[in-house]
């Protein structure tokens, strides 16, 4: 799952903690459409969630088992091709003398599969020169025993490929789930919450605050969430109180905390590391009358706010 898919889910899981904020659920539970809409919110996030579970499960971890398996092969299958090698000067075959290139580099380094097929190509050459490989010490138990571990490369190949296919699988039914839930935000929520421009503007800037998506390109690297962390994050986001505009180069200064920063083109800013209390911070911009504002941070929680600056004109 890419950074920017973490950070998708990271929104709608806080816009679906918006229908679990006091102060918004009147609002949401009184009006149908809202409702709706952030009922079909929680079921896109639940089928997403689920994908996230599936995607999370590394199949490399399947693959450390068989590293033992892997070495062995490789040791007694080069041991093997270039005593076969030998028989094949001896003889002068072509096939035979080619095997000098199977070496334990070759064997162990390759992909399990590529191994196996390497492997297996060696077996039906014992086959066919079964007779004249006995003097040379490949006899029928020697062959049992090569036979063997051929097995157990199928076996500890079969199940870690089981598990990328799927894998692939799921990632891709996930890219489709993402394309609707975008498709429902884009077409649907985003416009039907213009409306609280007009008639609830608190709630309006907590929803398109939980809705920014932040690019991991331009934002920070994406991080899962840290139920034990023991500091938390402060978000902010500040807005032209007229035009609705993100306001870029705003400088926010909390003294308790030798903090100052300004924000940055999205009208955001983002620190983290905080300790758990309660500060007193200010906003202040040329041209906009200054904010004076209290923010409490909780070990392990974002604290999320947001703001309109007024002009001084």
């Amino acid at each position: 799952m890419t950074d920017e898919s973490i950070y998708f889910m990271e929104s709608q899981k806080r816009i679906a903690d918006l229908k679990n904020t006091t102060a918004y659920l009147a609002e949401i539970n009184a009006t149908a459409a809202c409702l709706d809409l952030f009922t079909r919110e929680g079921q896109f996030l639940a089928t997403a969630l689920e994908y996230q579970l599936k995607l999370n499960i590394s199949p490399k971890a399947f693959t450390v088992a068989g590293a033992e398996v892997k070495e062995v092969a490789a040791r007694d299958f080069s041991i093997t091709a270039s005593v076969m090698s030998a028989y094949g000067e001896k003889i002068n075959n072509a096939d035979l003398k080619g095997l000098t290139a199977y070496t334990y580099t070759r064997l162990y380094r390759g992909k399990v599969l590529d191994q196996l097929n390497d492997c297996k190509y060696i077996l039906e050459l014992i086959a066919v020169h079964a007779t004249g490989l006995v003097d040379y010490k490949i006899n029928a138990k020697y062959i049992t025993d090569l036979q063997g571990l051929v097995t157990q490369l199928e076996q500890i190949s079969k199940l870690p490929q089981d598990i990328i296919k799927q894998h692939a699988i799921d990632n891709t039914m996930y890219e489709d789930h993402e394309k609707l839930t975008k498709k429902f935000f884009d077409k649907e929520m985003d416009a039907f919450m213009e409306i609280y421009r007009k008639e609830y503007v608190e709630f309006y800037l907590a929803y398109i605050a939980a809705r920014k998506v932040r690019h991991h390109h331009l934002k920070r690297k994406a991080k899962l969430p840290d139920v034990e962390k023991t500091t938390g994050i402060l978000e902010l986001l500040v807005l032209d109180k007229v035009k609705m505009e993100s306001l870029a180069g705003v400088n926010l200064v909390v003294m308790a905390l030798n903090l100052s920063e300004s924000t940055d083109v999205d009208g955001e800013t983002y620190n983290d590391e905080i300790a758990p209390g309660t500060y007193a911070g200010v906003l202040s911009c040329d041209g906009y009358k200054s904010m004076s504002f209290d923010f409490v941070i909780k070990a392990g929680e974002t604290s999320t706010l947001q703001f309109l600056m007024e002009s001084n004109n």
